[in-house]
């Protein structure tokens, strides 16, 4: 019996995203071949959005808790009158509060952004090292990788709030370092470090592998030209999580 093209994709496609998972080199074989991506996206999206939603009263209670003190420490707060500083901080709290509540909204343009600027440094990779790859195959690759990178981390975090309880995250730092990663490792870290650190989690390390060994499977190109893009990605955005730790 024979398998129409449009089906083939479809099946493929959703095994890639369960493959991503239990046996990426088969994912990455189907990649290169065929480069889809919809199942992954739709994948992860679900996955991300059901663990945001069930980690927002973990959120809630950590901005609750310590940006009120935040706030009127802030210079541009403090020199305001107290009734001023009162409705200063209730605008600053209420626009937060919205914003954490839509916050599942950005996943699937964290899913598709993420694609795309990964897509394009692992197209430069692949272009120095004269690799068979190209920007549609590192793009399904990096959406495919988000079905680790984002779905399993937001649904180990809803797992880690609901086991824990929302009352028990105080901070934001509390909030980031949930999910175990190199956090671990500095447990007095405040600061740059803390929010640097608190990026790097297991679900990251095994997203970046995956876009790494993928492209070295996909492009043929050196190990050290697959690694290179992923490594530096993930440092960058680890250095601005650190400033907006440091700073927020």
């Amino acid at each position: 019996m024979s398998t129409s093209p449009s089906s083939a994709i479809r099946s493929g496609g959703l095994s890639n995203a369960i493959d991503i998972v239990i046996a990426p080199n088969a994912a990455f074989d189907r990649l290169r071949e065929m480069p889809t991506w919809l199942w992954a996206f739709a994948v992860a999206t679900v996955l991300g959005i059901v663990g945001s939603l069930l980690a927002q009263p973990a959120i809630f209670h950590a901005l609750e808790t310590t940006m009120p003190a935040q706030l009127a420490a802030d210079p541009n707060i403090a020199k305001l009158s107290p009734d001023q500083q009162q409705k200063q901080i209730a605008v600053v709290m209420g626009f937060t509060h919205v914003m954490s509540q839509i916050g599942w909204v950005f996943v699937p343009l964290a899913i598709l952004f993420g694609g795309l600027v990964q897509g394009l440094v692992q197209t430069i990779a692949n272009a120095i090292g004269k690799g068979q790859g190209s920007f549609a195959r590192f793009f399904a690759l990096s959406v495919t990788a988000s079905v680790v990178g984002i779905g399993l981390y937001y649904l180990a975090f809803a797992a880690i709030v609901m086991v824990r309880g929302p009352s028990s995250f105080e901070t934001m730092s509390a909030i980031q370092n949930a999910v175990p990663g190199l956090a671990l490792l500095v447990p007095g870290a405040h600061g740059f470090l803390a929010g640097f650190l608190g990026v790097v989690n297991v679900f990251v390390l095994w997203a970046t592998a995956l876009l790494a060994l993928g492209t070295i499977r996909i492009a043929r190109i050196s190990p050290v030209l697959g690694w290179a893009g992923p490594i530096v990605l993930l440092l960058i955005s680890a250095a601005f999580a650190g400033y907006g730790a440091r700073n927020g």
